[in-house]
C-alpha cells in the first residue's frame, strides 16, 4: 500500500507542476494541491518524523509570524477588511496550503534517496514540458517566417510567467551542473548528455521569451554560481585560473544581457525614462493606462510604456509604503487600492512583488518576508558548506533567483507565489532532516 501511494504521490506531484502554471486551470489545481497534500501527509505521519524541525525554527516562526500579521492588518489597520481577507483566503492561505503540501512531501520520502530523485525527475519532467513547447513554437515561427518570434508565452499567460518556469528548471539543473563540475556524486540520474541537452533547450527557452526581469534574475543566479565554483576550487585553481574561470562564467550572464539590449528596443530609452518616471506627482499617467499618449521624452519621442510603468509604479509604491507604514491590507492589487485611496484612481499592481508586499503588509510585513527568505538562504547556504549537497544548492540558487525576481516583477502572488512556496518547502526540509541525520550520528556515543 505505501509503495503505492509513493507512487500515486509522485503522480499527483507532476501532474500539479505540470498545472500549476497554466492558463483556465485553477479548480484542478486546488484539487491536485488538496489530493498531494493529502497522500503525502497521510505518508509523513505514517513515518513518524521527529527532530527535522529544529533546523527549520526560523523559517517557520517568520512566516508564522507573518501570516499573523497579515491577519491583523486586516482586521484591524485595512480600511477594506472584507477585500483583504478575500485576498488572504484566495492566495496567501493557498500558498500556505502549497507550502505544507512541499514539505509533507519531502517528510514522506525523506529517507529514501531514490524516492528524492524520482521526485525531482517529476518535478524537472513537468517544468520541462513547458520549456519544450516554447522551444517548439520558436522553432515553428523560425521555419514559417525565416526569424524568430520573441516573447513567446508558451501554455502560460504571458512570457513573463512562461521565463518564471524557465528560470526556476534552470535553477534545478545548475544545482545538478554544479556537482558534476566540482566531481561531487551526481544526484539527478541523468546522463551528462542530456543534462546538456537540457540546458542549452531551457537557454533557448531564455531567449525566445525574452523577458528583462529574467535575464536579470538569471545573471544574479550565475554570477552566484561562479562565486560558489570559484570557492570551491580555490586550493586547486591558481589566482589566473580562478580569474579566468570567473570571467568565462560572468561572459554567460553578459551575452544575454548584451542579447537582450540588442534585441529588446525598450532598453534604448530606459535611462532618458528615469526623470519622468520619478517625478510621479507631475506626470501622473502611470496610474491611467490609457494616458501614455501624452508623455513623451526630451527628443519628442512617445515614452517607452513598460520603462514608464515600472520606474514610476515603484517609486510611487515606496512613496504609498512611507505614507502607510503599517500597510493597506495585504492583497494582489494592493498598490492598486493605496493609490485609489490617495488619488481616487484605478490601478493596478506596481510590477513589483516587494512593493505590492510593502504596500500591502507595510514595512513589518516586508521585513519578515525578507526574513523568512534570508532564513531560507542562510540554512541552504549552511548545510551546502557541511554536506556539498544538491537540494541545499537548489534552495541558495532558487532562493536568490525568486529573491531577485521578486524586486522588479510582481511574482508574490497566484501560482509563482505557489510553486515557489511548494519547492522551497521540499528542498528545505529534505535539507534539515539530513542536518539532523548528520547530528543524530556526530552525537551519538561510540561503541565500545
Amino acid at each position: 500500500m505505501t509503495k503505492t501511494l509513493q507512487v500515486t504521490g509522485l503522480v499527483l506531484v507532476a501532474l500539479l507542476i505540470a498545472v500549476w502554471p497554466t492558463a483556465h486551470t485553477i479548480s484542478l489545481r486546488d484539487l491536485l494541491l488538496a489530493l498531494t497534500l493529502v497522500v503525502f501527509g497521510f505518508l509523513a505521519v505514517r513515518g513518524r518524523p521527529a527532530g527535522w524541525w529544529q533546523r527549520l525554527e526560523w523559517p517557520l516562526g517568520l512566516y508564522a509570524a507573518l501570516t499573523l500579521w497579515i491577519f491583523i492588518v486586516a482586521l484591524f489597520v485595512s480600511d477594506e477588511t472584507a477585500w483583504s481577507l478575500g485576498e488572504i483566503r484566495g492566495q496567501w492561505l493557498k500558498g500556505l496550503l502549497a507550502l505544507l503540501a512541499g514539505g509533507m512531501v519531502a517528510l514522506a520520502i525523506r529517507r529514501d534517496s531514490a524516492l528524492q530523485r524520482h521526485a525531482a525527475i517529476a518535478i524537472l519532467a513537468a517544468l520541462f514540458l513547458h520549456i519544450a513547447y516554447v522551444d517548439y513554437l520558436a522553432v515553428k515561427d523560425l521555419v514559417e517566417h525565416g526569424q524568430l518570434t520573441d516573447r513567446i508565452r508558451g501554455l502560460t499567460k504571458g512570457p513573463d510567467t512562461s521565463n518564471y518556469l524557465t528560470n526556476m528548471l534552470l535553477v534545478l539543473l545548475l544545482a545538478e551542473v554544479f556537482l558534476r563540475i566540482t566531481r561531487r556524486p551526481r544526484f539527478l540520474p541523468l546522463s551528462t548528455t542530456v543534462l546538456s541537452a537540457l540546458i542549452l533547450l531551457t537557454l533557448f527557452s531564455v531567449y525566445a521569451e525574452s523577458v528583462r526581469n529574467g535575464v536579470i534574475e538569471l545573471s544574479f543566479v550565475l554570477m552566484l554560481f561562479a562565486i560558489l565554483f570559484v570557492s570551491e576550487n580555490r586550493q586547486r585553481f591558481g589566482k589566473t585560473t580562478r580569474a579566468l574561470t570567473v570571467s568565462a562564467l560572468i561572459v554567460v550572464p553578459v551575452v544575454f544581457a548584451y542579447l537582450s539590449y540588442k534585441t529588446d528596443e525598450r532598453w534604448q530609452t530606459f535611462v532618458d525614462t528615469i526623470p519622468l518616471a520619478m517625478d510621479t506627482e507631475t506626470n501622473r499617467q502611470w496610474i491611467n493606462l490609457t494616458r501614455q499618449h501624452e508623455l513623451r521624452l526630451s527628443d519628442g519621442r512617445l515614452v517607452d510604456w513598460s520603462n514608464y510603468m515600472r520606474l514610476a509604479r515603484m517609486k510611487a509604491g515606496v512613496d504609498l509604503t512611507l505614507e502607510n507604514p503599517w500597510g493597506v491590507g495585504f492583497g494582489r492589487n494592493a498598490f492598486g487600492h493605496a493609490v485609489m485611496k490617495k488619488y481616487g484612481e484605478s490601478s493596478s499592481h506596481s510590477h513589483s512583488g516587494l512593493i505590492d508586499l510593502a504596500v500591502g503588509t507595510g514595512i513589518p510585513g516586508t521585513l519578515l518576508w525578507i526574513g523568512f527568505l534570508v532564513s531560507l538562504a542562510t540554512l541552504a547556504w549552511r548545510s551546502f558548506r557541511q554536506t556539498r549537497d544538491y537540494c541545499a544548492l537548489a534552495l541558495l540558487l532558487l532562493v536568490t533567483g525568486y529573491g531577485t525576481r521578486m524586486v522588479l516583477d510582481s511574482i508574490i502572488r497566484d501560482h509563482m507565489l505557489q510553486m515557489f512556496l511548494f519547492l522551497a518547502a521540499f528542498l528545505a526540509v529534505i535539507v534539515a532532516s539530513r542536518l539532523h541525520g548528520q547530528q543524530r550520528e556526530t552525537s551519538a556515543p561510540a561503541s565500545v
